[in-house]
């Protein structure tokens, strides 16, 4: 620490809460960032698994449409695995 002499004041000991304000502000902006940053991460994560299951969903009907156009399975089964992926789509969406 500094000796205190006229003029010096904000050096000399008085003014170290405007250290610890200062560090204090920093060390809030920092929270704040990271916060925003997890919160971008996190509906980034979620837009891309939701991507990833539309596409996984658009396969699996396209699958299903094949072998009932084939005949491998019966109309229905293609009717309800559409309508199971569907309210899969559906149920996710909400979430």
């Amino acid at each position: 620490m500094f000796i205190e002499s006229k003029g010096d004041e904000m050096w000399s000991g008085k003014h170290d809460d405007y250290f610890e304000q200062t560090a204090r502000m920093i060390a809030e902006q920092l929270q704040r960032t990271r916060s925003v940053q997890r919160a971008k991460a996190v509906k980034y994560s979620r837009e891309q698994a939701e991507q990833s299951r539309r596409i996984a969903h658009e396969n699996e009907a396209a699958e299903l449409e094949r072998l009932a156009v084939l005949g491998q399975i019966p109309y229905s089964a293609y009717k309800s695995g559409v309508a199971a992926l569907e309210e899969d789509s559906d149920d996710c969406t909400r979430q």
